[in-house]
């Protein structure tokens, strides 16, 4: 049995936390992630720092809730796309670049994730797991469903399966789109990620 995602990535924002979410976004596009500061977030919100920071114990972790609130809005749309797929093969494959082409048009997933903050980022999304988190909640139902039709092992861990998904998203997310045709992406998924995946 896998351990469930972070009780965080269960709540949905609202009330002033949203507030201050959507400000933080704000801010970051205005003026990057690495530059972004407490004080810019609680004036953006028309709030007091004090506000702002019993909500948010310091920057990282404003950082980590924007990145979960952008989970909360995309895991229930990435769903309904891979479930129109009719067999587990395509929805792994169509589901990963379906991310990968909305996480490339996203401004804030570009600024959180490819952006000059990568290195906070990446240390946040490792070191709390939330990236692996966020990708169990999207996929554990489609993975279960697949084992459950006997066209996915039934020996994977799903949370190191997660882990796996988030690390090749992550490393597709950077990567120079127009070295590589969809076409080419979704022959490299078929050949480099499926096989771990079939029993």
């Amino acid at each position: 049995m896998t351990a469930g995602p972070s009780e965080s990535l269960r709540r949905a924002g609202g009330g002033v936390r949203e507030r201050l979410l959507r400000a933080a976004e704000e801010c970051f596009g205005r003026f990057g992630v690495a530059k972004t500061t407490m004080e810019d977030v609680a004036k953006a919100a028309s709030v007091s720092r004090a506000t702002l920071y019993r909500h948010f114990a310091d920057r990282e972790a404003l950082v980590v809730a924007a990145v979960e609130r952008r989970a909360l809005i995309n895991v229930p749309r990435m769903q309904a796309h891979i479930q129109r797929w009719p067999t587990f093969a395509d929805r792994l494959v169509e589901g990963l670049i379906y991310n990968i082409d909305k996480g490339s048009r996203d401004p804030v997933v570009q600024l959180l994730i490819v952006s000059e903050q990568h290195g906070l980022v990446g240390r946040t999304l490792g070191g709390h797991t939330l990236a692996e988190g966020i990708t169990l909640l999207m996929w554990e139902p489609i993975f279960l469903d697949a084992i459950t039709r006997g066209e996915m092992r039934s020996d994977l861990d799903l949370r190191a399966a997660a882990r796996w998904i988030a690390g090749v998203n992550l490393l597709l997310l950077e990567r120079d789109r127009s070295v590589v045709t969809e076409d080419a992406l979704r022959e490299e998924l078929r050949t480099f990620v499926l096989p771990a995946f079939l029993p």
